[in-house]
C-alpha cells in the first residue's frame, strides 16, 4: 500500500533525520499514531526495519521506561514508542520518561501526547525533543486532509467538506477517524463518491444523536427537543464525544450562516456559536463539571 501523504502542518518534522521525541499538545494529541504510522512508513519505503509499539498509561506504570527503551532489538533498525497522553501519567513514570530523553537511544523514537500544555512544557523544553501545540482549526485540516487522501486511494472521491465533518464529528483523534473512514469505505460499495449524506447514515444516525437535527432545535428554539436529544445522546456517550458533537454542531450552522436562502439570522447563528465556544471552554476543564453538566447548562441559557 502506497505510504500516506504526510500533511502540510507535520512535514516540518518529516524533513529530515528522525528525532528521539515527538511532543504534541492540546488539540495536537490526537494526532499521536498519525505520527508514529507516518515515521512506520518512512522507514519501511527507505528499506529500514522498524517497529511500532502503542502503550497505556498501566504498560508504563508497570515497565521501565529506561530499561525497555535502551533493550537492543536483535529485529528492527527503529523502534517507535506511542505513550498514552502523559497529562493522565502518574509523576514517577512521566519523571522516568524525561530522564530517559536526557539521553536518548538513537534508534528509538517516542511520540508524546499530551492534552495539557502545561503539562507538556517540561518535555519540550528537553533538547532535542520537536514539540507541537497546533490550532484546532491545523488538526482538523490535517485530518481531513488524510480522510480525503484514504478515500481518494481507495478510488473514490471524498469532498472537503464531508471530510471536514466527519473528523468534527469523529473528534480530534486520529484512531478514531481510522476507523469511520473504514466504516464508510465498507457501506459505499459500488459507489464513486462518499459525501456528508454517507457520514450522516454510517458514523452518527445509528440510535445516536443527528447533529444536524440538534442544530436545526437549537435554531428553532426547541428547549424541549434539544434536552431530549442531549440526553439520549448521554445514555451512551463517553467523554470524547461531546467534542464531536460540539465541533459537528458548530460545522452545521456555519454551513447555514453562509448558505443562500437560509432562515438562521446572523444573529442567532452567532448565539449559538458563542454558545458553543462556552462549552468547549468548559469541557477543556474551567468549569470543574462533566461534558454533560456544561451542554446542558449552556444549551438552557441559550434556550431560556
Amino acid at each position: 500500500m502506497k505510504p500516506s501523504p504526510v500533511p502540510q502542518l507535520l512535514q516540518p518534522w518529516f524533513s529530515g533525520r528522525p528525532a528521539p521525541a515527538y511532543l504534541l499538545a492540546g488539540d495536537g494529541a490526537g494526532l499521536a499514531d498519525l505520527v508514529a504510522e507516518l515515521w512506520l512508513g518512512r522507514f519501511r519505503e527507505e528499506g529500514k526495519t522498524a517497529e511500532l509499539v502503542r502503550w497505556t498509561a498501566v504498560d508504563l506504570e508497570r515497565e521501565s521506561p529506561e530499561a525497555s527503551f535502551r533493550t537492543p532489538s536483535f529485529f528492527f533498525s527503529f523502534r517507535i514508542f506511542v505513550l498514552p497522553d502523559l497529562a493522565e501519567v502518574k509523576k514517577a513514570p512521566r519523571e522516568a520518561v524525561l530522564a530517559y530523553l536526557g539521553a536518548p537511544d538513537p534508534s528509538v523514537l517516542l511520540v508524546l501526547p499530551c492534552a495539557e500544555r502545561n503539562a507538556a512544557r517540561a518535555y519540550s523544553a528537553v533538547a532535542g525533543v520537536k514539540s507541537m501545540a497546533p490550532r484546532e482549526e491545523q488538526v482538523v485540516s490535517a485530518l481531513a486532509g488524510f480522510a480525503v487522501a484514504t478515500v481518494r486511494g481507495a478510488g473514490k472521491a471524498f469532498p472537503g467538506d464531508a471530510a471536514e465533518f466527519l473528523v468534527r464529528w469523529v473528534g480530534l483523534d486520529y484512531s478514531r477517524l481510522k476507523e469511520e473512514i473504514g466504516k464508510l469505505l465498507s457501506f459505499a460499495g459500488d459507489r464513486t463518491e462518499i459525501g456528508v449524506e454517507e457520514v450522516r447514515e454510517v458514523c452518527v444516525a445509528r440510535g445516536a444523536v443527528d447533529p444536524f437535527v440538534l442544530a436545526r432545535k437549537l435554531e428553532d428554539r426547541d428547549l424541549k427537543g434539544c434536552l431530549s436529544m442531549l440526553r439520549k445522546f448521554a445514555a451512551g456517550a463517553e467523554a470524547a464525544d461531546y467534542h464531536g458533537l460540539l465541533g459537528a454542531i458548530a460545522w452545521s450552522v456555519r454551513k447555514r450562516l453562509v448558505a443562500r436562502g437560509t432562515s438562521l439570522s446572523p444573529e442567532r447563528g452567532g448565539r449559538i456559536l458563542a454558545a458553543l465556544s462556552l462549552i468547549d471552554r468548559g469541557m477543556k476543564g474551567e468549569s470543574g463539571l462533566s461534558p454533560e453538566q456544561v451542554f446542558e447548562i449552556r444549551l438552557l441559557k441559550l434556550l431560556g
